[in-house]
């Protein structure tokens, strides 16, 4: 005879532990986000198309219409985490708002955890930055929004623009009479105050992130190359040297090659040179121009903790559902899915026998990316 966990609800705890999820999460629910609507469940390593988000130019009228662009981006789903967790015979006893305080809530928070860390890396994706002040300063905010001002970010659209910060950098800001003191910025001074948060301050929404990573440079001992070859426009690929080069390029360093303003973050590493040469160097975004054969190439290299401005478009979380095959063989397996926000959870739950256990589980499949490095900047600390 089959065994019933009447104690448990999967729909419902599923439910709940999405709405703990989306609490918890910081960068994720500030970045774009999206799901496959065809399917009903995938598996680690599929490849999902969410919405991108569209981008026109303006031409004299009258005009020919413009092709919409694909409008879709693709994901890979290689993040696929779980929680689990037993419950003996006195744990079952405990009331439902018990265990979801207990074991629920703590089980969602470490997924949303780990899926914040995973958006955090994507700063090795972004080549701009601003080194900010020992002792924070107001421009350490303001600079790094002037830099994506030039690179045509849309920063009047306030909603969309975030700042993650550390806890180092915000402790410095919550000092500065701009930000906490009614003299110097009103009422949401006194609120900061009050609550220790910075809110929105010169058009983006600050906010501390404890999963902020720290970067380590590579270990290339010079800043100046040059390229060997042609590579064309829009390529990612290319070989530099130098008349004596060692070391490594690491993911997250960046350059910028003579004769255009873009600058490239270095991805695919480490690479390391040979022969005075590194070959195949992979970055990006790809390539703004083609430049020619030995133009100056000028790496930036520096240890810092990476906080990063970025308009919501400049990532993607993307979430899908997980199979509930298994339900016809004792486990209790339901799988949630919002609509609005585009995350997604599956609950199971099976009573193991020899140990007269309920175990719990709780997963995640996702995959995140880079849309477009161009919409970020780091606040290099």
């Amino acid at each position: 005879m089959a065994n019933t966990l009447n104690i448990y609800d999967p729909i419902f705890y599923a439910q709940e532990a999405l709405i703990h999820l989306e609490k918890a999460l910081g960068m994720g629910m500030r970045v774009h986000r999206g799901y496959d609507r065809e399917r009903k469940a995938f598996g680690k390593g599929s490849v999902i198309e969410i919405n991108n988000p569209s981008t026109f130019t303006v031409a004299n009228a009258p005009a020919t219409a413009q092709d919409l662009s694909p409008g879709n981006v693709t994901i890979t789903l290689d993040q696929w985490k779980e929680v689990k967790f037993k419950l003996n015979d006195k744990e079952l006893a405990f009331s439902t708002e018990q265990i979801i305080q207990d074991h629920i809530r703590p089980a969602a928070y470490a997924l949303a955890d780990n899926i914040d860390t995973a958006l955090c890396a994507l700063y090795k994706d972004v080549p701009w930055f601003y080194d900010i002040s020992g002792t924070p300063v107001v421009a350490d905010i303001i600079e790094p929004r002037r830099v994506m001002f030039d690179n045509a970010v849309p920063v009047q659209d306030i909603e969309r623009m975030h700042y993650m910060i550390d806890g180092s950098f915000e402790a410095g800001l919550l000092g500065l009479s701009a930000f906490s003191q009614q003299q110097g910025a009103g009422d949401a001074g006194v609120s900061t105050q009050l609550r220790g948060s910075l809110g929105t301050k010169y058009g983006m929404e600050i906010f501390a992130n404890q999963n902020v990573q720290s970067h380590t440079k590579g270990t290339l001992d010079t800043t100046a190359l040059l390229t060997n070859g042609t590579p064309a426009k829009g390529a990612t690929t290319m070989n530099v040297d130098a008349a004596s080069v060692t070391g490594t390029l690491v993911d997250g360093d960046s350059f910028v090659i003579a004769g255009n303003t873009q600058r490239y973050a270095v991805n695919g590493g480490p690479h390391t040179a040979a022969g005075n040469a590194i070959a195949g160097l992979t970055f990006t975004p790809g390539l703004a121009a083609a430049p020619g054969d030995g133009a100056a190439v000028t790496v930036s290299l520096d240890d810092h903790t990476a906080n990063t401005a970025f308009h919501k478009n400049a990532f993607a979380l993307a979430m899908a559902p997980l199979s509930e095959l298994g339900g016809e063989l004792g486990a209790r397996i339901a799988t949630i899915t919002d609509p609005v926000s585009s995350l997604a959870l599956r609950s199971r739950l099976y009573y193991v026998g020899d140990s007269s256990e309920v175990h719990v589980a709780l997963d995640v499949l996702y995959g995140v990316k880079t849309l477009d490095p161009n919409l970020a900047c780091r606040g290099r600390g």
